[in-house]
């Protein structure tokens, strides 16, 4: 291994499914996520996380996590979706779990070690792990069918709520049996990732919950409701989304709220209204103390392929002087550019082996996940 050490589960989330960009955590005096999936700490003080349903009624309690030193205050407890994805906002002493000494070794080479990784994780006391463990075995089948279960039951809501649309994404027909028991769960956010997962696997669910959850004045419940519905893709549902719009919600984190209408955005894109990709360009000019904000409509606009995203998205990458961005809108963005048609700017690989390197262990992992969209496997020598 190199010396640097990035936590296994995130590194194999990374590699197996390259679905971490964006995922440099918050500071406490910026309590926000740029993630789509997150657990949030329960009030005992552990971690939550993305990616992300978050923990955020306290309807339901967390055991305290061992690892990571994870130091989570009230101060920094805040409200996060699970996938748009959300991150966890951690003491800023703890950028890593502890890990094995030397990797587990499998038959499969990287790929075989990042699913023995997962496979143990899926178990771990920190939801953080637990949550990032189900998000990436959307691309190992056959190991989420066999794992998802123990995540359909989990004490965690965002792990539940991870788990839950991971198995309606992966298409894992067998666990409708176990799925549909969600329907009734004390979360708001399980319950619409429910009827995602059972009607994406041709099961006949009632869908009109989802609009009452997508104007709860409550940001995760808010914006997982709003995400579903776009990934659902029925039109029918761009009405209801634009009437949430600038309603409810005013005693949220204002920040928090412009996240939330802007992945109700991506949504409507996606929906078909494609006027509403212009709020998302626009966020890429944000101030640089709002660089969350800039973080996450690089993801969306990688995530819809916006071609036409492609210069603006390249400056962030290749400014200078006074006006250069921070690494994490640098990744972000170099990310978004990979995930658009070839060719791609042979300064972007460049850019990214940047900081591979970084102090930050949640910058590396960053790059993990930006490193997955390049083709074949010459970069992973970087971290294993």
């Amino acid at each position: 291994m190199s010396k640097h050490h990035v936590n296994p589960t995130l590194f194999a989330a990374a590699v197996l499914m390259g679905v971490l960009s964006g995922c440099v955590e918050p500071d406490s005096a910026r309590p926000w996520s740029t993630k789509s999936r997150s657990v949030e700490p329960s009030p005992a003080g552990g971690a939550g996380v993305s990616a992300s349903a978050a923990n955020v009624s306290g309807d339901e309690d967390m055991s305290p996590i061992p690892t990571e030193t994870t130091a989570i205050t009230e101060e920094t407890r805040v409200r996060e979706r699970p996938e748009a994805i959300e991150t966890v906002v951690v003491n800023q002493a703890s950028e890593t779990a502890e890990i094995p000494a030397t990797p587990v070794e499998t038959a499969g080479g990287v790929v075989g070690r990042a699913e023995a990784w997962l496979e143990e994780a899926s178990a771990h006391p920190m939801p953080l792990v637990r949550g990032y463990a189900f998000e990436a075995m959307e691309r190992a089948p056959a190991l989420l069918e066999r794992s998802a279960p123990a995540g359909f039951i989990d004490e965690n809501r965002g792990v539940r709520f991870i788990a839950t649309m991971a198995v309606g994404q992966t298409g894992l027909v067998g666990l409708v049996p176990l799925l549909e028991p969600g329907l009734l769960d004390r979360s708001d956010s399980v319950r619409a990732a429910t009827i995602y997962s059972l009607r994406t696997l041709g099961q006949p669910t009632d869908p009109t919950p989802l609009a009452r959850f997508a104007t709860s004045d409550d940001p995760e419940i808010r914006a997982n409701a709003i995400m579903i519905l776009g990934l659902l893709g029925n039109p029918s549902a761009i009405p209801v989304i634009e009437s949430t719009l600038g309603r409810g919600m005013l005693l949220a984190n204002p920040m928090r709220v412009r996240i939330t209408e802007l992945q109700a955005a991506e949504s409507l894109v996606l929906l078909g209204d494609q006027k509403d990709v212009e709020p998302i360009r626009a966020a890429l000019f944000a101030p640089v103390e709002q660089g969350e904000i800039t973080v996450l409509a690089c993801d969306i606009l990688g995530r819809l392929g916006d071609e036409q995203a492609r210069s603006m998205l390249m400056r962030l990458v290749m400014v200078d002087g006074t006006q250069r961005r921070p690494p994490e809108i640098r990744i972000a963005a170099a990310q978004a550019l990979l995930q658009l048609s070839p060719p791609h700017d042979p300064q972007l690989a460049g850019v990214l082996l940047g900081s591979v390197d970084a102090t930050d262990a949640r910058l590396r992992v960053q790059v993990a996940g930006a490193l997955a969209h390049l083709p074949g496997q010459r970069y992973t020598g970087h971290f294993v």
